[in-house]
């Protein structure tokens, strides 16, 4: 009986035991879980005080704040990125941050290298212009300036935030600025003056294999079009006629109205000889007067246009741009006197006969 009831009593105490074990584990559990809870709401908490704080600042004009912290990475983003996100603040961790260059057209600005480079750097302040991509594929500018904060006592790197400013009217404005300053106001290509800056820019950097192709052209029978046609219709011809030289060339090359009905190309090319220089000039010769050429009718009166070219090519012909443009000059002028809608390509003993 004794035996009976020492047993019965030991499974109670066991039993007790347990039941301590699993109640002392269940707080635990339930220490750590508040204790989880509250950490990430005092993170989450921050991360929105920030962002209150940044939204005040945002709100004056149209910005986004980025706030980086390097050990351990840490991003927060702020402000007006619901256009390229969806959402009113983003927050990444680890390698995660490297995420926000998906929003940067690196064609525009090389950002990754850039920034690298200013963080190797030791300096301070930063600043360049952004091209950043929307949710619906379209882009603007946006001004970005930066500032590296170090740690105290190692010198290292500890914070980089970032203000990012929309400038993309501004930069509309200027764009429209500089392309009134620099093209033809009638086609919209580049003026003389601009033509002329461009290409002597390129010849200063012309080397190896790498040519430059100068044309000149000159519409055949332009006078004609204005005095029986009338001066719209010659307005017509040139607009068109610049549109046709966009055809031909890539969008690399510079085309210009040099004044009149007078128009030049110069574009590049990496030719493997000489023979396969020649093959492309001539290749866009035809080309040029087989496009340029066309009748324009009104009513019972008609003009036939066509075009005399003249070509010279960099370093074959010459080195600089005042040879370029006499050369080329000197083939078109041999062109009108041939007879028009024809190219020549410059050869001494045919364009100083």
């Amino acid at each position: 009986m004794w035996q009976n009831l020492t047993r019965t009593q030991v499974i109670a105490v066991s039993a007790r035991t347990a039941t301590a074990f699993v109640i002392a584990g269940l707080v635990v559990l339930a220490v750590v879980l508040c204790a989880g809870i509250v950490f990430l709401g005092l993170r989450y908490k921050k991360v929105y005080e920030v962002k209150e704080r940044y939204d005040l600042i945002a709100a004056q004009s149209e910005c986004i704040w980025l706030d980086y912290t390097f050990s351990p990475q840490h991003l927060v983003v702020t402000g007006s990125i619901g256009q390229f996100t969806g959402f009113d603040i983003l927050d990444f961790m680890g390698v995660e941050v490297y995420d926000i260059y998906n929003w940067v057209n690196e064609d525009a600005t090389p950002i990754r290298s850039t920034v690298r480079s200013f963080f190797e750097s030791g300096e301070e302040y930063f600043k360049t212009d952004l091209l950043i991509r929307r949710l619906d594929d379209t882009y603007a500018w946006y001004a970005l300036t930066g500032t590296l904060v170090k740690h105290e006592k190692t010198g290292r790197n500890k914070r980089f935030v970032v203000r990012m400013e929309n400038i993309d009217s501004k930069m509309t404005q200027e764009k429209e600025l500089t392309e009134k300053a620099e093209n033809d106001q009638l086609t919209g290509i580049l003026n003389k003056k601009t033509m002329e800056e461009r290409v002597k820019a390129q010849l200063e950097h012309c080397a190896g294999s790498r040519n430059l192709i100068f044309f000149m052209i000159d519409l055949d029978n332009f006078k004609d079009v204005n005095d029986t046609l009338g001066h719209a219709y010659g307005d017509k011809v040139l607009t068109e006629a610049a549109e046709k030289l966009k055809q031909v060339f890539p969008a690399k090359a510079l085309i210009g109205r040099l004044g009149g009905d007078e128009f030049s190309v110069c574009a590049s090319f990496d030719a493997f000889d000489l023979d396969n220089l020649t093959e492309y000039m001539t290749q866009k010769g035809d080309k040029l007067c087989d496009i340029l050429k066309e009748e324009y009718v009104s009513g019972d009166k008609s003009v036939q246009v066509s075009a005399s070219i003249g070509i010279a090519s960099a370093p074959v012909d010459g080195e600089d741009f005042l040879t370029i443009y006499q050369k080329a000059d000197k083939a078109l002028y041999l062109s009108k006197r041939s007879g028009k809608n024809r190219y020549n390509l410059f050869q001494h003993s045919a364009a100083d006969e």
